[in-house]
């Protein structure tokens, strides 16, 4: 059975607490933290904080299931040094993802380069980063998101090259679509087995300029991903990305979060 989820990138202004409390109170299945320096939680946070809010998730009968991360830009970097340190700010974040009993662990390959090279930098740096996370009984999910990882074809590269049990896909409808491509064909090449997490969120294009609207409101087609996702059984992550962080002009997300999480619901049949 699937899970719904919400990404705290809804929930900008809020404390980590205030995200819990807020996709609890919208009956979420559970969160998946934003990690970063202006996020809800960083790698600095003490181990007693991390308590605390796995202990307030548990009392309020959700989960800390993903752990967003904004690593993956940097594994292309190609000095021994650098890639060193690069790993060790990879560990401190697997450690966080123990702490706060998350499931699966997001890195987003972003980068303004499609070459071999930095696909090749890339691929080398997930197999040291599979390996640590196979050591905590983690997951890695490669969100498809910028010039590496966009398509069917990148994902399953990287998967057979990395060869990892660790390593799966958290697939971004919205985002592949935005690529030019058919987001139901790209994922109908990919194994949902590799699947961790689907991701749906929305946009209308209007004077050939892309705005954020609330599901069901934009071109996105994820109603056919929904139909295929259903079809095949998948039960794994259903991800609200509401990204109200970067998009201000989205309705509240107490507001905005009651429809999208409704519209999900409803669409599988819930």
């Amino acid at each position: 059975m699937v899970k719904f989820t919400v990404f705290t990138l809804a929930f900008p202004g809020y404390t980590a607490e205030q995200a819990i409390e807020a996709a609890a109170h919208l009956n979420y299945d559970g969160v998946d933290m934003r990690i970063r320096q202006d996020g809800h939680v960083y790698i600095d946070a003490s181990k007693e904080y991390r308590r605390r809010l796995v202990d307030l998730a548990e009392s309020l009968g959700i989960k800390i299931y993903g752990i967003y991360t904004y690593l993956g830009r940097n594994f292309i970097v190609a000095d021994p040094a650098e890639r060193e340190r690069v790993l060790k700010e990879v560990i401190a974040h697997l450690d966080l993802a123990v702490d706060l009993e998350g499931t699966y662990v997001r890195i987003f390959p972003g980068t303004e380069e499609r070459t071999e090279k930095n696909m090749r930098l890339f691929i080398e740096m997930c197999r040291l980063v599979c390996k640590e996370a196979e050591d905590r009984g983690l997951i890695i999910g490669i969100e498809t998101h910028g010039e590496l990882v966009y398509s069917g074809d990148t994902c399953n590269l990287v998967l057979e090259e990395v060869g990892s049990d660790a390593l799966a896909i958290v697939y971004d409808i919205a985002n592949v679509y935005l690529q030019g491509l058919d987001p139901l064909e790209e994922l109908k090449k990919i194994s949902l087995e590799k699947v961790i997490a689907v991701q749906f969120h929305d946009f209308k294009k209007a004077d050939d300029k892309w705005r954020a609207v609330l599901l069901g409101q934009g071109d996105v087609p994820n109603d056919v991903v929904i139909e295929y996702l259903k079809d095949k059984n998948y039960d794994k992550f259903i991800v609200d990305e509401y990204e109200k962080w970067w998009h201000p002009e989205l309705p509240d997300p107490m507001e905005g979060l009651r429809h999208e999480l409704e519209y999900l619901k409803r669409k599988f049949c819930w």
